[in-house]
């Protein structure tokens, strides 16, 4: 899709043909116009620390487009990093953004963190994922509140070993760290729906429903809540 409106109230980026913000209901305004001030990292800051992540992924797009010069903000890189870690986006993109702001700053320990916790991610998904397993272990270690760390740790565990109470710890400690990092919280209620905690499960789901803004998610929220 060719973003081009930005929603000067919530940040949403949508077609030109919407008109209206399909988050927030506000007038959308165009994006040349809107996008120094909708467009701004605290902004997207914003959006992410209230769970508003797709609009959050859509308005750090439409910088990261505008803007050659994003790549080497660091704390725009980083928060980037994190929505793509959040919303699934192929590994080998969020490497490459990683790499190209190290460029500039070869030396960041936050970045460098990233790019671990990237190749993890990636090495989880082959020979077993011993290797990623030990990354992963290792970085949470070192930063017990990296909640993408704990994340890609307590999934793996829970849907590809089969473990939920090994997964339970790391996303409990996830969700505690941040609450509104909706996918984390979907599948901590996985894990207690497979322990037979029926009831915190189906709370959890339904504070997922109630957050998330696509519809397909918010299907997939409620046929878990009802299952």
């Amino acid at each position: 899709m060719n973003f081009e409106i930005a929603c000067s109230n919530c940040g949403a980026i949508s077609s030109p043909v919407v008109g209206i913000c399909p988050f927030c209901k506000s007038v959308m305004t165009r994006a040349a116009d809107g996008a120094k001030q909708a467009g701004s990292v605290p902004l997207i800051q914003s959006l992410y620390d209230g769970g508003k992540i797709e609009q959050a992924l859509a308005l750090a797009a439409t910088l990261e487009k505008k803007d050659a010069d994003s790549v080497k903000d660091t704390n725009f890189v980083l928060l980037y990093t994190q929505i793509q870690i959040e919303t699934e986006a192929p590994s080998s993109k969020t490497k490459s953004l990683l790499n190209q702001s190290l460029i500039a700053n070869p030396s960041h320990p936050d970045l460098l963190e990233y790019l671990e916790i990237v190749e993890a991610e990636f090495n989880l998904s082959i020979e077993g994922g011993k290797d990623g397993e030990t990354s992963l272990v290792n970085i949470i270690r070192r930063s017990p509140k990296n909640v993408h760390a704990l994340f890609l740790l307590g999934r793996y565990l829970f849907w590809v070993k089969n473990d939920p109470q090994g997964a339970l710890r790391y996303l409990e400690s996830c969700v505690r760290f941040r609450p509104n990092f909706i996918r984390a919280k979907a599948c901590l209620a996985a894990v207690y729906k497979a322990l037979n905690m029926t009831d915190v499960s189906e709370r959890l789901m339904n504070e997922c429903v109630a957050k998330t803004s696509d519809s397909r998610t918010k299907e997939f929220f409620n046929n878990f809540a009802r299952s």
